[in-house]
């Protein structure tokens, strides 16, 4: 497995801890959260100013809510991060459950940050250096099938906005599991941008178009594929 490079740290990756909610707080002011900015698909459970859970946009639509709280519906056993923790131990962590960002807590347990899924996945790119060593990035996908299964070479590649990215140039793989690990993506026209797109971040495949879970924006930060590596 490929490591990262100078043991990059969740404190290099993380933001403010702008995406979070009270526990105390009504499932209908979650769902005009996430209703409002389609880029956020998971909030975190605050009680007070410590991180309790995790709360999905799904885990509000689902049936027989009436009258439950945040508390009822949240996820409450998701992993928090420290600042000092490598980014090297979390890949995999938000794809196993489904969020998109992972509160981190000082030494006392209290919130001081997040670490959203576009931050792992520059850090993971970056230390993949451009994919020359062409090693998986994500424990979680090695051995299990995804929608990345389903990708084919000049698919249209859609962000999670719904925005054309680019078309499938290429697909990685392991060379010891045989797993995919990576999409390359051609973004614009024809002298557009080649982008590597971790494999657990595609949605699904539907209708020949590929869904990824992150947004246009999300891609135009990541590193460009270097081709003459």
């Amino acid at each position: 497995m490929a490591e990262m490079t100078d043991q990059r740290l969740v404190r290099d990756a993380m933001t403010e801890p702008t995406e979070t909610i009270q526990a105390s707080h009504t499932l209908s002011a979650a769902r005009q959260r996430m209703q409002g900015d389609t880029r956020i698909k998971s909030l975190i459970v605050l009680d007070g100013d410590r991180a309790i859970g995790m709360v999905r946009y799904n885990d509000l639509n689902r049936e027989g809510l009436a009258g439950a709280a945040i508390a009822d519906v949240m996820l409450p056993d998701v992993p928090i991060v420290g600042e000092h923790q490598p980014l090297a131990e979390l890949s995999g962590v938000m794809t196993e459950y489904d969020i998109d960002r992972l509160a981190v807590v000082d030494a006392e347990g209290r919130i001081v940050g997040e670490l959203p899924r576009a931050g792992l996945t520059l850090a993971e790119s970056h230390a993949s250096e451009a994919l020359t060593t062409r090693e998986t990035l994500s424990d979680a996908i090695a051995n299990e099938a995804t929608p990345v299964y389903d990708v084919k070479t000049n698919m249209t590649v859609i962000g999670s906005q719904g925005s054309k990215i680019g078309t499938v140039k290429d697909l990685m793989a392991d060379t010891l599991t045989g797993a995919l690990t990576h999409v390359v993506v051609h973004t614009g026209l024809l002298f557009g941008k080649d982008k590597s797109i971790p494999a657990d971040l595609v949605d699904r495949v539907e209708g020949g178009d590929v869904h990824l879970k992150i947004s246009k924006s999300e891609i135009d930060a990541l590193p460009d594929v270097n081709a003459d590596a």
